[in-house]
């Protein structure tokens, strides 16, 4: 059963959804929503059965709504809720060395996990991968499709045929929604600010003429139908997108990491901020000028790396982009923020 169920389409696709986080969840709950089914692969047969005995239930908190007054209007004018709850989601265990005839086949995976889990997360669903499969990669950062290409599909003792044919199809995707799971909470994630997706078709890398693999895979034109303000883009703009928001989260990141603030430390004088409780006054005064540094520091490194695309990452189109984000995400903490206060180790 689906509590708050919009489904418009006919056609309903098996999604599956590596990663349960604050990201894989918001996308998890609106496809459920339309109707499709969904499995979270999770860690544990723990966590899978606590998910059972709660009849699958996930839950989007739409906070974005009480922080601005104009989107709370239209969201309580309609049938809407700063609620979603949907029902039905089911659960599996991601299993390394499994095997594909009984774990079956996986159709598309989303995955929205930390860049630095990505492979080993993947070796637990690559069995269950064919070449009639899409991935969906959501994620931070850059780089983790080549990291899964070298480990996965690119094996010396064989030809570049036979990788083709065991090879999915990869859409790769960004995503500027702010989004965080609260301590306490399970299977719940919060909607804290309103942006927008992307999404476009990874070129096969056994293709020199850079050719997407056949047909637009069914599952972009879904993603776009959420209520995320998703687009179709072409790998070229993606890419550009991909750089900005690399750039966004080595600024971010690490800076509220330093004077353990959120994101609004970075767009409003840190006295004004809450959350200041042991904070370096050096760091205070200084938060400008990391910023600062960070963009021309990474303005030259695209530069050198992506020549083609200079004119688009400059220091100031890449401070524009980060000003803009933690002005979204002001009232966000950042995971690497959440990451040290836990002890966890961070992305970097």
């Amino acid at each position: 059963m689906v509590n708050d169920s919009h489904n418009k389409n006919s056609h309903l696709l098996s999604i599956h959804v590596l990663g349960a986080g604050a990201v894989g969840l918001l996308f998890a709950a609106h496809l459920r929503r339309l109707g499709h089914s969904i499995t979270l692969l999770l860690r544990s047969e723990h966590l899978v059965d606590r998910l059972a005995r709660n009849d699958g239930k996930v839950t989007i908190v739409n906070d974005w709504a009480y922080s601005h007054s104009t989107q709370r209007l239209l969201l309580n004018s309609g049938n809407n809720t700063n609620v979603h709850v949907v029902n039905g989601v089911k659960a599996e265990v991601a299993k390394p060395l499994g095997d594909h005839h009984k774990d079956g086949i996986i159709s598309n995976l989303i995955v929205a996990i930390k860049a630095q889990d990505t492979v080993q997360a993947y070796s637990t669903v690559h069995h269950r991968l064919t070449s009639q499969s899409t991935v969906v990669m959501l994620q931070n950062g850059m780089g983790t499709y080549e990291a899964i290409l070298r480990e996965f599909y690119q094996n010396p003792q064989q030809d570049p045929q036979a990788n083709v044919l065991r090879m999915p199809k990869f859409v790769i995707g960004t995503n500027s929604h702010g989004c965080l799971r609260k301590d306490g909470e399970e299977f719940v994630t919060h909607h804290t600010a309103m942006a927008a997706c992307k999404f476009a078709v990874r070129p096969s890398p056994y293709n020199s003429t850079c050719i997407p693999y056949g047909p637009t895979p069914e599952i972009i034109d879904l993603l776009c139908a959420l209520p995320l303000s998703g687009t179709e883009v072409r790998w070229s703009d993606l890419q550009h997108q991909l750089l900005l928001k690399l750039a966004a989260n080595a600024i971010i990141n690490p800076v509220t990491a330093l004077v353990n603030s959120q994101n609004e430390c970075l767009v409003r004088p840190l006295s004004d901020t809450s959350n200041q409780r042991g904070v370096d006054m050096d760091l205070k005064d200084s938060v400008e000028q990391l910023m600062t540094l960070a963009c021309v520091e990474i303005s030259a490194v695209y530069a050198c790396g992506y020549p083609h695309l200079r004119d688009k990452l400059t220091t100031n189109a890449i401070k524009e982009y980060v000003t803009s984000i933690a002005h979204a995400t002001s009232q966000n903490r950042s995971s690497m923020l959440q990451d040290v206060c836990a002890g966890r180790r961070t992305e970097v």
